[in-house]
């Protein structure tokens, strides 16, 4: 294993690895005092050099409905029962305890517990306490808070693991809080067979702090060692003389090799500044495999803003792979297809873009444009086999900052802002640009209107870019009302169209898979357990995603005597009440479905939500602290003696099953009533049907928060009554250590199918674009103001294309996101390679030139997008246009494809590529006939 060494750069833990998580103090502090004490921290801007948390999103949702954030509320979800507010108080009653006071108003938190421990084991590499995963999205995985925040929720909470980060200044001004920084490894050129030591490094540091911070851990003199970038294990370039220089500004990626070279006794250094051995031969231009870098100028040590290339024989010219530089497969899979669409390469790499370079375009100041035909000029050479695309990494991370980090990223987004850079980069309109505002038709004809719509864009930008991705929309938009016939009717340039994958009422449900416990007898050949795939308005209550549940199981099962809850790291971790709003619950949580005899018993009073103890003005309100109801819900989690797991928060407890178990009982009923219930449920539920031994299993009273821990054995033989006071009391059924346990402990019953967010079945293309250009209905979200009736409607909208650009980029919108949660649709989509037919979806008035070709499209390329969407993998077809053949792009990976593999790839399809008949590469051959 490699050495680590901490350079201290993206900020210490708070706690050592494997120290226990503070405890935290429960009820010291009021929700409405806690809302107040944090809502001023999180307000404030990011400040460079301060240090910021990262905290489990699920974790912190919970605990701003618990404060009642407003953020959380749902116009939709009422308080469940009138909030009882101190100035609404009876001044009668007498506060002997008046700093107990109730706090605010509030319509969601008012049913909700108050959270446990902060857990942020989801959000780390598997075995670490600092190592965020790769593919975590802000606001879906996790939240950002303040120092100081967070020592407070902190200390209110305890729990873990802290992730700490470092908020940078970036060169364009902006401040972003460091996430991953850059894994480094460190060579001695002592030692160059050795194992490397691994440092995490802040990408803003400098060579020279760099420098001091790995000398000083490894206990070298800076002054008798030059640092080298040591990209591919060779002495690439002498960043030694850049010392002010920030890593990033050096092209040093992520997992980038370093070289330390010492000096000798003599005071001689091993290197030459061109990275040549001199104590041995000149292998440097070779490699270890045989292919090494090219010769060409820009390829020569100390030229790091280069991108790098490797030279042999690629399998056809511009079949090249793009090294994977960190999570950039999104980047290299939009490459590869920006590269294979010839009008544009030709463009850049025939240097005509240099008559328009802009060095005024704003942030990219023709830079974009010059990586961009670099790296193109590389690809393209005869020898050229994988390129590592340094400097055009570094140089879109300048244009657009969230490109600048490690983390993955959408392939479409890239696209668009290449496209939108390079457009900059060669405008002919440079300069100031002139105001424009765009007019309706008003009666005019449609030749009329996008005319001047596409000459009022012309003004602003004007570029080779422009005239071969930009086409026109020509939008309607309706009032509603029959009575006042106000219409809108404009022409909208386009780069791309996204096209929905699934309809509008489609887009407005989710499917959730919902694991169903029964209580009652399941029919025959039926079990206990089953697993539905249960769909609800994204807008629907928690009572509706229990009803569409129950009725897909169908057989006499009642949704009033079901409980939802939410099982997390196999632990009850959450209940779901019948006004909650669904948009909290994500595609991928684990939802568990209970039928119990009283679905009334888990409902929890006002007071025991609140933790109130002795009086306050709330119990004064609701009554006595203990429910009123004659029967207790009764959560069992499972877990085996002796088999124990090492977590952050616990340094040895007992590993749970992912088998809760949800009972209502009475009240008052005795320890060995419990056993009795407890032993129906396993035999029917945890038992396989044939199944006549039954392991020695134990009960114990557990906290709520951690059923992992010992806990008080129950005694079985017991008549004594259970001390049951609250709505929710929770045990731990812990199986003999070493015997031998039900296989259903053993299997994942949340399992969930090949596709979560499956879709209606296959579509094709023509299908998504006849959808696309439908007269739709706009939702109360996307409310259009009618300038007649003085309001705001939900009018109707049509659009339909106009002009069809040269090159036509199509997005197919896999990915579905709300403000919690987001999902992959993987509805598979059938798509043309060639003769896609765009006239069906044209103006009338744009028909008028008989010229078919301006309507048929030829695919040239395809971003594939791969998994789920927080671990997916990008990577690209193209059709190449020397030899007309499909290749198939992995990062530095390229082979030869078939079309039928092109064909078939129905769900991966994300951005598809279409040229133009009339731009159609002669490389292609000869296109098909078109059907009649």
């Amino acid at each position: 294993m490699p050495a680590e060494l901490s350079a201290d750069a993206l900020g210490d833990a708070v706690t050592a690895p494997g120290a226990s998580p503070m405890t935290p103090q429960n009820g010291s502090t009021s929700p409405l005092e806690e809302y107040k004490m944090v809502e001023t921290l999180i307000a404030q801007p990011l400040i460079p050099g301060s240090s910021y948390f990262l905290v489990n999103r699920r974790w912190y949702t919970e605990w701003l409905q618990w404060v009642g954030h407003p953020i959380v509320q749902s116009p939709k979800v009422g308080p469940a029962a009138d909030p009882c507010l101190p100035e609404r108080l009876d001044a009668s009653l007498p506060l002997e305890r008046p700093q107990e006071t109730a706090t605010r108003a509030r319509s969601l938190s008012w049913t909700k517990d108050r959270p446990g421990q902060i857990d942020n084991t989801e959000l780390l590499e598997e075995g670490s306490t600092n190592d965020l995963k790769r593919t975590l999205d802000e606001r879906s995985d996790y939240e950002i808070i303040p120092e100081d925040a967070w020592k407070l929720i902190y200390d209110w909470y305890g729990g873990g693991p802290p992730i700490k980060r470092r908020a940078i200044e970036l060169p364009s001004g902006g401040v972003q809080v460091e996430l991953h920084g850059l894994k480094l490894k460190v060579y001695r050129s002592s030692d160059l067979t050795g194992v490397p030591f691994e440092v995490t490094e802040s990408k803003q540091s400098t060579v020279r702090e760099f420098k001091d911070t790995i000398c000083r851990e490894l206990g070298l003199e800076p002054d008798k060692v030059r640092v080298w970038d040591y990209f591919n294990n060779k002495t690439y370039a002498l960043i030694e003389k850049n010392l002010d220089e920030t890593l990033e500004s050096q092209r040093i990626h992520d997992r980038n090799p370093i070289l330390l070279e010492e000096q000798a006794a003599d005071g001689s250094w091993r290197y030459n500044e061109d990275g040549e051995d001199t104590n041995a031969s000149n292998d440097y231009m070779g490699s270890s495999t045989g292919i090494g870098y090219s010769s060409s100028s820009y390829t020569l040590p100390g030229a790091q803003s280069a991108d790098i290339p490797s030279v042999g024989q690629p399998v056809q010219q511009g079949a090249v792979g793009l090294q994977n530089l960190g999570n950039t497969c999104f980047m290299n899979s939009s490459l590869q297809c920006l590269s294979n669409i010839p009008a544009l390469r030709e463009y850049f790499l025939s240097n005509d873009y240099k008559e328009n370079l802009n060095p005024q375009a704003h942030k990219t100041h023709g830079k974009l444009a010059e990586a961009y035909a670099d790296l193109l000029s590389i690809m393209w050479k005869q020898d050229t086999t994988k390129v590592a695309p340094r400097n055009f990494k570094w140089q879109i991370g300048q244009f657009a900052e969230q490109f600048s980090g490690y983390g993955q990223q959408d392939s479409m987004e890239l696209i668009e802002y290449v496209l939108d850079g390079l457009k900059e980069d060669v405008n002919k309109v440079q300069g100031s640009k002139p105001y424009v505002e765009l007019k309706e038709a008003d009666g005019r004809s449609d030749a009329e209107v996008a005319a001047e719509a596409l000459n009022a864009y012309k003004s602003r930008s004007d570029s080779k870019i422009d005239s071969l991705f930009v086409g026109l929309f020509k939008s309607i938009v309706r009032c509603p009302e029959s009575s006042c016939g106000r219409m809108s009717v404009t022409f909208d340039p386009f780069l791309s169209a996204k096209l929905p994958v699934n309809s509008s009422a489609e887009q407005r449900q989710t499917n959730y898979h919902v694991t169903v416990v029964r209580n009652s007898p399941p029919a025959e050949g039926k079990s206990y357990i089953e697993q539905v795939k249960a769909k609800v308005n994204k807008d629907g209550s928690a009572k509706e995603l229990i009803e569409a549940a129950v009725k897909e199981i169908g057989d006499g099962l009642e949704a009033s005597k079901c409980i939802l809850v939410e099982v997390w790291n196999k632990k009850v971790h959450k209940f779901y009440e019948d006004a909650e709003s669904v948009e909290y619950i994500r595609a991928e949580d684990n939802l568990l479905l209970c039928e119990v005899a009283d679905a009334k018993a888990f409902t929890v009073p006002t007071e025991q939500r609140w933790g109130t103890s002795s009086f306050s003005p709330l119990s004064a309100c609701s009554g006595a602290a203990q429910s009123s109801s004659s029967t207790c819900g009764v959560i069992l989690h499972q877990r085996q003696a002796g088999k124990s797991v090492s977590t952050w928060s616990y340094a040895s407890s007992r590993e749970l099953f992912n088998l809760p178990l949800l009972l209502s009982i009475p009240r008052d009923a005795s320890a060995r009533f419990l056993y009795a219930e407890v032993e129906r449920r396993i035999r029917e539920v945890v038992l396989e049907p044939d199944a006549s031994d039954l392991p020695p299993w134990k009960i114990y009273k557990v906290d709520r928060h951690s059923p992992q821990s010992d806990g008080e054995l129950v005694e079985s033989e017991s008549n004594a009554q259970l001390d049951m006071k609250d709505s929710r009391e929770y045990f731990a059924i812990e199986w003999e250590e070493g015997c031998t346990l039900p296989p259903r402990l053993s299997q994942d019953i949340f399992q969930k199918g090949p596709s979560a967010a499956a879709g209606n079945g296959q579509v094709d293309l023509v299908q998504l674009l006849r959808m696309f250009v439908k007269d739709e209905q706009l939702g109360p979200d996307d409310a259009w103001y009618c300038n007649k009736c003085k309001e705001h409607k939900e009018a109707w909208k049509k659009l339909e294309f106009h002009r069809c650009p040269p090159v036509m980029v199509l997005q197919l919108k896999r990915f579905q996101y709300t403000r919690w949660s987001r999902e992959r649709l993987n509805n598979p989509v059938n798509f043309p390679l060639e003769n896609l037919d765009m006239r069906p979806f044209r103006t009338q008035s744009s028909m008028s030139d008989p010229d078919v070709e301006e309507s048929i499209y030829d695919l040239a390329a395809v971003s594939k997008h791969i998994g789920s969407l927080g671990g997916g993998h990008y990577v690209a077809y193209a059709r190449s246009s020397v030899d007309g053949e499909w290749y198939y792009f992995d990062d530095g990976s390229v082979r030869h494809c078939t079309i039928h593999e092109v064909e078939e790839d129905k769900v991966g399809a994300y951005v598809l590529f279409y040229i133009r008949r009339d731009y159609r590469p002669s490389g292609y051959g000869q296109p098909p006939p078109l059907s009649p």
